[in-house]
């Protein structure tokens, strides 16, 4: 899971560089991070649920919303579709 999280923080960083630099055009920069980031919001609520077990499921525990939450978010999907339609052929 660490290596998830230095991944999600290094594309932002790499994002805003390269949109300085003029490497990267900035819907594509933007929508990478935004993608992966949705990924691990569901990884991340996915893994809580296990580590907390039963009681991340009930009415008790908060995790239960974030888990909900993570599966309505369709943010991803979306933002994979523009990265692939921008990065062309």
């Amino acid at each position: 899971m660490g290596g998830s999280f230095n991944w999600g923080r290094l594309l932002p960083t790499s994002a805003t560089i390269g949109m300085d630099q003029g490497l990267y055009e900035t819907p594509l920069a933007l929508s990478m991070p935004k993608a992966e980031a949705s990924d691990m919001y569901r990884k991340f609520a996915g893994t809580g649920i296990q580590l907390h077990g039963g009681i991340g499921m009930t009415w008790e525990h908060d995790l239960q919303l974030y888990f909900k939450r993570a599966k309505a978010c369709r943010v991803a999907a979306r933002h994979r579709e523009r990265v692939a339609r921008l990065m062309g052929p």
